[in-house]
């Protein structure tokens, strides 16, 4: 990571829930990175950035606010590197989505450069409607499939079952965290579909 400002901590964040191994160079960096500078992922360069500094990485972000530095960044790639300039998208050769992560789920927005801004309008939208409950909903479903397979031997029933818990209501349920009413609502449900078998 190239640069140490509000735009690189945005891209920090998203490389270290995906187990990056990350060195920020940077003669500063915001509050927010140097509280990650406990974790053993992130190593911080405290220098203005020179060609060598980004010889080994496999993936590069030019997140300064110094075009120039950024296009020498961009001059130092190799082409075995992936590289990814926030003022230049035709000069990368990759595009970081804005992402919605609810547990399992993962919804990511991406207009290849274009529009940054309208990725992050798009994902905000997405958030209003897949709600913070959406992760223990697919922790529900999750466990749930894993029983429906293990327990109902039919194919055919099994995909109804599973498409059954896709609508109301079981995911209302899960927002007003009515779990027990779930569990019977599923358990009803499992009963009415074995005696299909």
């Amino acid at each position: 990571m190239i640069g140490g400002g509000a735009v690189a901590e945005r891209k920090i964040l998203n490389l270290l829930n995906a187990g990056a191994i990350i060195t920020v160079v940077s003669p500063a960096i915001t509050a927010t990175i140097q509280s990650w500078l406990v974790s053993t992922k992130i190593n911080w360069k405290k220098k203005y950035y020179e060609d060598d500094d980004s010889k080994d990485a496999f993936l590069i972000i030019a997140a300064t606010d110094d075009r120039t530095v950024n296009q020498q960044v961009l001059e130092a790639s190799g082409p075995h590197q992936l590289i990814n300039v926030v003022d230049n998208p035709e000069g990368s050769n990759f595009f970081v989505p804005s992402t919605l992560h609810r547990g399992k789920l993962s919804i990511s927005v991406s207009t290849l450069g274009a529009s940054p801004g309208l990725s992050k309008k798009i994902v905000t939208e997405l958030a209003s409607k897949y709600e913070e409950y959406y992760e223990e909903y697919l922790d529900f479903l999750f466990e749930t499939r894993k029983y429906i397979q293990k327990t109902i031997t039919n194919p055919d029933v099994r995909r109804e079952l599973l498409s059954q818990l896709l609508d109301e209501p079981f995911p209302s349920l899960s927002k007003e965290q009515q779990y027990e009413r779930r569990e019977q609502l599923m358990n009803k449900l499992m009963m009415q579909r074995r005696d299909l078998e």
